[in-house]
């Protein structure tokens, strides 16, 4: 179904689309995912490349070589023909040890900074969709709002062209029409702007339209649970963990330069030349084998620096991890505050509500009845379209808040 679902949306079809589609569209189409599994990849290959230092590395080599006369002395044959099989194996070097360990470590972390991606992106999904939600919601309002002013206006005209009411009324019963008129055109173009900023999210074309609504749901937010979990499973900060622990992987890997190197090697050879003077050219052949250790006394200096210059390197992660910690820790605290100033909002807001809307039924009786005026009228009608619209706009920012608590909590 979602194979089928995104292949409808990319060939430019119209379709009503879910939140959850809508997370699976952005996972399989979002550009900074794909460059994180590139980095995998890449770093994959790096494992690879640093694993390779430890096998075994054998060659071969064919020379030939042509000598005139006046250097072809003794044994030395005119023509040289040289073969050179050789193998040779690392028996110790700690750098290429925690080589391969740095190379695992940066895996690990291109994981997690994917995984970290990821998160990103279906917070960002979350909030447009919900912001589309929202700005639908308010279409939805300013459509009822015009066809009141539309049913008014008739009403209105209707009285004028009976001679019961004055011009001035009919003008007003005009204005406000047009006003109605003007505000729905605002929110769709609003409307229209978000959902293109959602598809450029999605990476799709043609129509697509969220399909949902924006609810309520009262959770009970434990500050201490949610900061542990922070603190667990917050990719951000797990990534920045795994930073830091690849800095001191590297610092070990600048350390190493400090140790001794021992490797082996085996040849096998096979050259023309003479066993004597006077003797016809043959092939000659043979084996060696051997192990060299090699140690560097001083380089000016050079591997110091480099040691330091990681530890310097490790301070830096260091600072970065307690800072990010204490953003992100500030950041869902900040949320839970929002979060619990706008629940009371809501039910406040749902109380006026059922108010308002009894209100404008009252004034648009009395008015038809001649006993309220049309200031009373449309005061009754602003006030009711006021309180639905901050109603949608707290749903959207409860469902927002409540969005951005998940990314930092899981």
């Amino acid at each position: 179904m979602k194979t089928l679902l995104f292949f409808l949306i990319t060939v430019s079809l119209s379709f009503a689309i879910t939140l959850e589609e809508a997370l699976d569209i952005a996972k399989r189409q979002a550009t900074e995912i794909k460059l994180s599994e590139i980095e995998i990849k890449k770093a994959e290959e790096q494992i690879k490349k640093a694993r390779a230092s430890i096998l075994p590395q054998v060659g071969f080599s064919y020379t030939y070589t042509y000598l005139g006369q006046d250097l072809a002395l003794g044994l030395t044959p005119n023509n040289r023909h040289s073969f050179i099989l050789q193998a040779s194996q690392t028996i110790f070097d700690k750098s290429v040890f925690e080589l391969i360990k740095l190379s695992k470590t940066q895996k690990s972390l291109q994981l997690l900074l994917k995984e970290d991606v990821e998160r990103t992106i279906e917070y960002q999904v979350k909030d447009l969709f919900y912001a589309l939600l929202y700005r639908k919601q308010l279409i939805s309002l300013y459509e009822e709002n015009l066809d009141y002013w539309q049913s008014n206006y008739k009403t209105i005209e209707a009285k004028f062209t009976a001679g019961i009411i004055p011009k001035v009324e009919l003008l007003r019963a005009k204005s406000q029409l047009e006003q109605a008129k003007a505000q729905l055109e605002q929110v769709r173009g609003e409307y229209l702007q978000a959902l293109e900023e959602f598809k450029s999210l999605l990476k799709v074309e043609g129509s697509i339209e969220p399909r949902g609504n924006l609810e309520f749901k009262e959770l009970d937010l434990d500050e201490q649970v949610l900061i542990k979990s922070l603190l667990e499973k917050n990719t951000t900060l797990r990534a920045f963990r795994k930073a830091l622990e690849l800095a001191q992987v590297n610092v070990e890997l600048r350390k190493a330069q400090y140790y001794p190197t021992l490797n082996g090697f085996v040849s096998y050879q096979t050259f023309t030349g003479r066993k004597g003077v006077g003797r016809d050219l043959e092939l000659l052949s043979g084996y060696s084998f051997g192990v060299s250790l090699n140690y560097r006394i001083f380089e000016g200096f050079s591997r110091e620096a480099d040691v330091a210059i990681a530890e310097l390197d490790l301070l830096r992660q260091r600072e970065n991890y307690v800072q990010i910690e204490y953003d992100l820790r500030s950041s869902l605290k900040k949320t839970l505050i929002s979060l619990n100033s706008i629940k009371p909002q809501i039910k406040a807001v749902q109380a006026s509500l059922d108010t308002a809307k009894e209100g404008l039924r009252l004034s648009t009786e009395r008015y038809r009845l001649g006993i309220a005026t049309q200031l009373e009228l449309l005061e009754a009608r602003a006030n009711y379209n006021s309180i639905l619209a901050k109603y949608y706009l707290l749903l959207y920012q409860y469902n927002s808040a409540l969005a951005l608590s998940e990314r930092l909590t899981r």
